[in-house]
């Protein structure tokens, strides 16, 4: 067929081309998009790695990026846990089917962890740390996370704390330092690596340990990324202080711990975070957001393509080596924009403050759950009197009612017991009779 056409061309010229001057207006644009989309589409994975019998958990695995890496992941086989705000979800168990129908993938399972409350964190790790021997663990992908759209209201956790603070900083710290002796434990030869999610927004950001929810500076509704970019400072900075902390402890048995903690940039990626943010939250935005998609299509980065840095942290043998604590973006160690945030002073301050908040939040809510019990208990306590008290009426009044009736003999209940002790005493007699007859 490419001979004919090119035959055809030489013979009788390029008029004989049908739409050939459509073809030559429109083939430019086609070209430039196609180039708009291959530079906007980043970097590309190109290593591979044997991910059967690897145990990996993901936070944020149901939608957008957690779900791009959660497919990629049980494609190859790994056992995953999920780990999700409420098990007691038909679509989660539904998500989990298809998957491993699938991918034919049986070692993917959910587990409840919410990130809005400290104490639900806390009972998962309690459940995975209480196992002996260890639990396998080999990877951590920490991929949840909260974007609130311009000129929305503050949003505060299950523990009262500024959203963005509480679920894409303060629940990471909580979390990675229940978990760190899970990860220490694990044996020395084990490849094992934690990635965490940021965004380019942390350069945007406005870190203040004295005032991290924004409480004194006031909420700055129009301006989100503040605050955002805040919690993804500290999360970049909790990064490089955990792989500090992991470096230098001492094995038992003397050997080093082999566990690279990584910070993952993935991008600006048409993800639910993203249209959510670009529509502010409503629903004429949202109409705005799919009249302008094809423009978006062409310079966001779709999940499966943010998702290579993650792939990249995983796969790759390089970044099993070497010194952790670092970002990765496209595929490959980046510089920090924002110096600081390898600082050892800024993680050790970090750390003081986050545990502080956290020891004070769980005591308030450990007191809280206390009185709700007690609550719970006094209203249970109340209905079974209640209830008790009914009865007892009920009885009495049928009592009453069956005593001025006609039919006492056949109701009555001493008369009843009489004749079922004259019934049983029939029978004694009888015997007696029959023995002396004997």
């Amino acid at each position: 067929m490419p001979i004919e056409f090119l035959g055809q061309v030489f013979s009788e010229g390029t008029s004989s081309i049908p739409y050939l001057p459509t073809i030559l207006r429109i083939l430019p644009w086609a070209v430039l998009v196609y180039l708009l989309r291959w530079f906007f589409g980043g970097e590309t994975n190109k290593v591979e790695r044997v991910m059967h019998g690897k145990v990996v958990m993901v936070t944020g695995g149901t939608s957008g990026l957690g779900a791009a890496i959660v497919d990629d992941l049980a494609s190859k086989g790994a056992q995953i846990v999920l780990l999700v705000r409420s098990t007691q979800d038909y679509w989660l168990i539904d998500y989990i089917s298809d998957l491993r129908k699938k991918y034919s993938n049986n070692l993917i399972y959910a587990e409840e962890c919410d990130l809005s409350s400290l104490h639900s964190i806390r009972l998962f790790c309690t459940r995975w740390l209480d196992n002996s021997p260890p639990r396998r663990l080999d990877s951590i992908v920490l991929a949840a996370g909260v974007m609130a759209p311009p000129f929305s209201s503050r949003g505060v956790t299950k523990d009262g704390v500024e959203v963005h603070w509480g679920v894409n900083y303060l629940a990471y710290y909580h979390f990675l330092t229940l978990m760190l002796p899970a990860l220490k434990v694990q044996p020395p030869d084990r490849d094992v690596r934690v990635l965490v999610a940021t965004c380019a927004a942390y350069m945007l950001g406005e870190l203040d340990l004295n005032d991290p929810e924004f409480l004194e500076r006031g909420y700055p509704a129009r301006r989100p990324w503040l605050v955002y970019g805040a919690a993804k400072i500290a999360v970049m900075a909790l990064v490089a202080e955990v792989q500090r902390q992991l470096d230098e402890y001492k094995r038992p048995d003397g050997m080093p711990v082999n566990v690279k903690v990584w910070s993952v940039d993935p991008g600006i990626m048409r993800s639910p975070g993203s249209r959510r943010w670009m529509s502010l939250g409503s629903v004429l935005g949202l109409l705005g957001y799919l009249v302008t998609w094809p423009l978006w299509w062409v310079v966001l980065k779709s999940t499966d393509e943010g998702a290579q840095g993650f792939f990249a942290g995983l796969y790759d043998p390089e970044f099993g080596k070497g010194k952790g604590g670092g970002l990765i973006r496209e595929c490959k160690v980046s510089p920090f924009r924002k110096p600081e945030i390898e600082s050892e002073v800024l993680g050790e301050q970090l750390f003081e403050v986050s545990k502080a908040q956290v020891i004070k939040l769980e005591k308030e809510s450990a007191l809280e759950r206390a009185k709700q019990k007690k609550r719970d208990e006094e209203k249970e306590a109340a209905e079974a009197a209640k209830a008790a008290k009914e009865g007892n009426d009920t009885t009495s009044k049928a009592k009453n009612k069956k005593s001025s009736g006609k039919k006492v003999a056949f109701s009555d209940e001493a008369d009843t017991t009489a004749a079922e002790a004259s019934a049983t005493d029939t029978p004694k007699s009888t015997n007696k009779r029959r023995t002396k007859k004997t």
